[in-house]
């Protein structure tokens, strides 16, 4: 118990000395030798931190000046979730403001995807006419307006944030689903559990890098407010000068300011790299320490699964939804969109000694009234027995095979009430 308790509080004090002790002992510095003297009280602390001897001298006022340092530390870290949506711009999209900056980062997204699809095209254009320039940076740009797309904005245009912190930490947030078809929201506390050590602790580290640099950039603003204000209570407009000392101290402030929060974006890309490796990483161990045995066998069919199991997490109580099981059925559906819940019926029939022929009634009936896009029927081959070539049907006709180890039999659009019929025959392998 002891052991872990220690552990524990290592990761959690750790990241807060880094993340969030400096820039509170930053900004009592701050406070202490530019704003207090100013005032007309507090200048017991600009002697503590411009004489390190006070500390000896005036035990008092040092044991005030940590307890401040360390209550504001623990208040500020507990604050942390509440400033990154301050900063991303969450509490204020929908002023004016707010709005309006949405709107400037939604044509940003829809210049970047014209750009990349209109330079590409270009390109080609170009190499097929034969005209005489260089067309590699052409080529390029492509490259370069993804990046963009993918490191800056969201997937979607309606999920745009009205801050560029806000876009690149969403861009992040969103990868799975453009991915893996999963909510990083709803995936992320699970697949913790299951990341190593030392990756988890690398992760922490970056996130402490972004919390350092966002807290400076929040305190500098709230140390340009202090300033600001008790300059202009108790200095101005006397002594009469053009500018005075605290005017440019509240300049370069503010400057640092919007300095660590560019800094802020720069490390929030890199958090953002590590949390995509880690789903890369460890959403198949994922999958398989939530108990479920199911193995995908293309993109297209994790992407199913995770869709579901996404929204399970995110709406427990939802029955009308369709269901991942835990073990690999003999027959499955693999159904575009994930959502559309598709019932069948399988019969086995045994028109030679060696055969047997597989009958499968697929039907939509689904509690929304969806249409499926796309439904295929994967059905695993028992051992000894292999598929006999050009037997399967549906709704009469040859089918089309999108594989045959597992064999997968694409049925098409399926209507609501609507309803398939695949067969397909199976005999038994001849021993030498």
């Amino acid at each position: 118990m002891t052991d872990f308790l220690s552990k524990l509080s290592g990761q959690i004090v750790g990241p807060m000395i880094l993340g969030t002790l400096f820039p509170v002992l930053l900004f009592f510095t701050v406070v202490s030798l530019m704003v207090l003297p100013i005032t007309p009280f507090g200048h017991e602390f600009t002697d503590l931190v411009s004489n390190p001897y006070h500390w000896d001298n005036a035990g008092k006022i040092a044991l005030l000046a940590t307890f401040i340092i360390l209550v504001t530390t623990v208040v500020l870290d507990q604050l942390n979730n509440p400033l990154i949506r301050l900063y991303e711009g969450y509490p204020w999209k929908d002023s004016l403001i707010g709005k309006r900056k949405i709107r400037q980062k939604r044509k940003q997204l829809d210049l970047a995807r014209k750009l990349m699809k209109r330079s590409d095209t270009l390109a080609r254009e170009v190499q097929v006419g034969k005209l005489a320039i260089d067309s590699g940076w052409l080529w390029k740009v492509p490259e370069l307006a993804g990046e963009v797309i993918d490191q800056e904005f969201p997937n979607r245009p309606d999920l745009v944030l009205p801050t560029r912190l806000g876009n690149v930490i969403r861009a992040f947030e969103t990868y799975t689903e453009r991915r893996y078809g999963a909510s990083t929201i709803a995936l992320w506390s699970r697949l913790q559990g299951v990341m190593d050590s030392s990756y988890a602790t690398a992760l922490d580290n970056t996130k402490s890098a972004f919390n350092f640099m966002l807290n400076c950039s929040f305190l500098s603003l709230v140390s340009v407010s202090l300033l600001a204000s008790s300059g202009l209570y108790w200095s101005y407009p006397k002594p009469p000068k053009l500018f005075q000392t605290w005017e440019m101290e509240v300049v370069v402030l503010a400057m640092l300011s919007y300095l660590f929060y560019l800094g802020a974006i720069n490390r929030a890309r890199e958090w953002g790299i590590g949390i995509k490796a880690a789903f890369d990483l460890y959403r198949l161990p994922l999958l398989a320490k939530l108990g479920y045995e199911t193995k995908p066998s293309n993109l297209a069919e994790e992407r199913r699964i995770w869709d579901i199991i996404s929204y399970h997490f995110a709406f427990p109580s939802d029955d009308n939804y369709p269901e991942v099981p835990y073990r690999l059925t003999t027959t499955s559906l693999i159904v575009e969109p994930s959502s559309a819940l598709l019932e069948f019926e399988r019969t086995v029939t045994t028109p030679a000694a060696d055969t047997i022929e597989i009958k499968i009634t697929v039907s939509n009936h689904d509690p929304a009234a969806t249409d499926a896009d796309a439904v295929s029927i994967r059905e695993e081959i028992p051992a000894n027995w292999e598929y006999v070539k050009g037997s399967a049907t549906v709704g009469g006709k040859l089918a089309v095979l999108e594989d045959i180890g597992p064999l997968v039999i694409r049925l098409g659009e399926l209507g609501y009430l609507h309803s398939q019929v695949a067969v397909y025959q199976l005999k038994k392998q001849a021993h030498p």
